[in-house]
């Protein structure tokens, strides 16, 4: 249960990208799957193929929504994590290539993995990828290079780096979980071999991932168990998540022309902090929800505790990394220093922020930040 603090009108969520508000008509296509009661995928009987048809449906929408081609497979896993880690160890005789701000997903599941630098915006280092393809040649290659970062919201220009990739006869992955529903994501137009999505990061809840690849790729399950999802994620589906995440899909046009406002209020944010803050990724295309702010002297986790005790939740970057305090690899990447890094925090809003909530973020910034000035005079440490 939330707390009452949490629940009541005055409370910000500014943490959009870490999850998202369930949808109403998400949580009504759950409540309907709930009321079958009984519901394994597997199973011949009605019952049983009354729950495949929500899958069948979850499908079709992953299709329809995101422009899958008909060349591609679609698979249920329970997060972007497990289908980032499907896609990682399931390919593991490729070389595996990709940026220096991928998530910690890709990262940590690669083999060896050869690293793009990314530039002070952001963007991934095209002449460094093409020099690595080159070194590379002769090898199966898999590069991944997420569609749009979790912690500055910067997005990458996954076309062109696809038509690179595939120049060189290599395979092309993008984590997309990011983007779906902030900017149009199409999987056609992109020409990406594969792509990954989370369900309860467009309004969906925890427990959806899909994993899109090509129907001529070979990859190996992680999960061993009954033959599940083409044979790739043993287990029984969760058909309750994966009912909410087709009802997510459902939303996504409305979503996209919502992206309009939260631009403008996004926009108006930065407009009013201080001229001496940074904020990473600015001169790149970006998330039109994303804010990555940098507080000279704060440390992160004092921002993220002073925010929180005036009922507003922001984030330091990637909430899978929350617990452990540390700088982000992802802005020491873009060349921050290691003060930087430590005092930066990520604002990510979206369908439900209004305009006074905004107004509500910068007081609360400018009172932290003025806090800090009378502490340093007082020659007390932040």
């Amino acid at each position: 249960m939330l707390s009452d603090r949490s629940k009541g009108s005055s409370y910000v969520y500014a943490d959009y990208n870490a999850t998202t508000p369930i949808g109403k008509n998400v949580k009504e296509s759950i409540l309907e799957v709930l009321s079958l009661q009984t519901f394994n995928p597997s199973s011949l009987h009605r019952r049983g193929q009354e729950a495949r048809k929500v899958l069948q449906d979850a499908r079709d929408n992953v299709r329809n929504f995101i422009g899958v081609p008909d060349n591609k497979e679609i698979v249920f896993t329970s997060s972007a994590t497990e289908a980032n880690n499907l896609v990682m160890a399931g390919m593991k005789e490729y070389q595996h290539v990709m940026s220096a701000i991928e998530h910690p997903s890709i990262l940590n599941s690669a083999r060896n993995p050869h690293i793009i630098p990314v530039n002070k915006n952001g963007v991934v280092d095209l002449v460094e990828l093409e020099k690595i393809l080159n070194k590379l040649k002769g090898n199966k290659i898999l590069v991944s290079i997420m569609m749009a970062n979790n912690e500055t919201g910067v997005i990458q220009p996954i076309k062109r780096i696809t038509e690179i990739v595939h120049k060189f006869g290599a395979v092309c992955h993008t984590d997309a979980a990011q983007s779906i529903g902030k900017i149009n994501v199409n999987m056609e137009d992109l020409g990406v071999d594969l792509l990954t999505l989370s369900a309860h990061k467009f309004g969906g809840i925890v427990g959806s991932g899909v994993l899109i690849f090509d129907k001529k790729l070979e990859i190996k399950p992680i999960i061993f168990g009954g033959g599940q999802e083409k044979g790739l994620r043993g287990g029984t589906e969760n058909v309750v998540a994966i009912a909410g995440l087709s009802a997510a899909l459902h939303n996504i046009p409305e979503l996209l022309v919502k992206m309009k406002e939260i631009e403008v209020l996004r926009d108006q944010l930065e407009y009013e902090l201080p001229n001496l803050t940074n904020i990473f990724g600015k001169n790149s295309e970006r998330l039109p929800n994303t804010s990555c702010i940098y507080m000279s002297g704060v440390k992160n986790d004092v921002q993220l505790m002073n925010f929180d005790l005036n009922n507003i939740a922001v984030s330091n970057g990637s909430a899978c990394s929350s617990g452990k305090i540390e700088p982000s690899y992802v802005l020491l990447a873009m060349g921050a220093t290691k003060e930087q890094a430590e005092c930066s925090i990520r604002i990510s809003i979206g369908w439900e922020t209004k305009c006074k909530d905004i107004k509500k973020i910068i007081n609360c910034w400018y009172s932290i930040y003025n806090q800090k000035a009378i502490n340093s005079d007082s020659g007390d440490l932040y």
